[in-house]
């Protein structure tokens, strides 16, 4: 019988045991390369790392050699505008100087004495310095800087405009014949029909019309009284710094003529239409109130006592009269008299010192 051969177990050896030893090699292989290219991949990262560090250092270099040419710019335009803007007052006065003698102002009657101050952008001790005699009150406008609002630059645009059109069409104001002439163009009372017609082919004088679209813009001035006072403040004191005439002049009520300090410290037009001297030279004292923080308030808060119908403030032609919307004389009479105007509610909330300047305007009671 034929012997059969025993096996041990350590002479047999199963599939997957010889599959796994054959496959050591082949994973040592591949973790050989994986680690390759994780060493290539972190060079290569800290290559475009260097390079990106590199390149915003260059940037941040670029940068702020940018900066410091822009500052020097910066403040090479700003020399540059104190110079040109010292040089433009200079010009300004030369400019007034010059309009004073082709108008002859300097040539009033002997013995004249005037309020000192002139007009057209000189102070006083501008005209000192220049030889320049005093001007009667009605020939001394306020001293305005250059316009700060919308309605600054229409009005004083206006102004400038119609008054240096006298000056180089030679015209005197010392004759009588150019007065006149001048004085046409801008009728007694002004015309209120500007107020409520905004048609550019209305048959309004321009300074009513001018100073109608104006008031017409400010919605926050919503009453006829209201409207009226504004407007016929507006127009009486441009109707004046256009013609500076002594009627005109004197057409205006005395809290509206220019304080001493208005001729004298140049400031924004718009605080010259205040009612009120007082609060025009506080607003001039403090610059730092501007005009949108005063006007958003003052608009809505202050009135004319005025206890008759609103209605009543203007007289309306009939159909067979000529002429525009005229303000009822008793409502101008009593716009007139300053004690007549007030302010309430957030103006005095607000602007608290204003509000107690302007109430020592009020008429004493008893």
């Amino acid at each position: 019988m034929a012997s059969m051969a025993s096996t041990s177990p350590s002479d047999t050896t199963s599939p997957a045991t010889a599959a796994s030893t054959n496959s050591h090699p082949q994973d040592y292989e591949n973790l050989e390369r994986k680690r390759a290219r994780d060493r290539k991949s972190q060079r290569a990262m800290r290559e475009r790392t260097k390079w990106n560090m590199q390149c915003l250092s260059e940037q941040v270099a670029q940068l702020t050699r940018a900066l410091d040419i822009s500052t020097r710019e910066k403040d090479e335009l700003y020399n540059r505008f104190l110079a040109i803007s010292e040089e433009n007052d200079h010009l300004r006065v030369q400019k007034a100087a010059l309009q004073l003698r082709l108008l002859g102002n300097g040539q009033g009657p002997a013995g004249a004495v005037g309020v000192e101050g002139v007009g057209v952008g000189v102070g006083v001790g501008d005209a000192a310095g220049l030889g320049i005699p005093a001007l009667e009150a009605h020939e001394s406008i306020p001293l305005n800087t250059c316009p700060t609002t919308m309605s600054d630059q229409i009005l004083q645009t206006f102004v400038e405009s119609r008054w240096e059109a006298y000056a180089f069409e030679g015209i005197d104001v010392h004759r009588t014949g150019d007065i006149g002439r001048r004085i046409e163009a801008y009728p007694d009372k002004p015309d209120l029909s500007a107020l409520f017609d905004g048609r550019p082919n209305r048959r309004v004088d321009e300074t009513s019309a001018v100073v109608g679209d104006i008031v017409r813009s400010y919605t926050e001035i919503d009453t006829l009284p209201k409207q009226v006072a504004v407007h016929y403040v507006m127009s009486t004191l441009m109707k004046w710094q256009v013609l500076r005439t002594k009627s005109s002049f004197e057409q205006m009520p005395e809290w509206l003529r220019p304080t001493r300090m208005q001729l004298e410290v140049a400031h924004s037009s718009w605080i010259d239409r205040i009612p009120w001297p007082s609060l025009r030279e506080y607003l001039i004292e403090h610059p730092e109130v501007k005009f949108d923080d005063f006007a958003s308030v003052y608009s809505t808060s202050f009135l004319i006592r005025w206890a008759y119908d609103p209605n009543h403030v203007i007289i309306t032609p009939s159909n067979d009269e000529k002429g525009g919307i005229q303000i009822n004389p008793i409502y101008e009479e009593h716009l007139r008299q300053l004690e007549n105007w007030t302010v309430e509610g957030v103006f005095r909330r607000k602007f608290p010192d204003m509000a107690a300047l302007i109430d020592g305007y009020e008429k004493p009671e008893g």
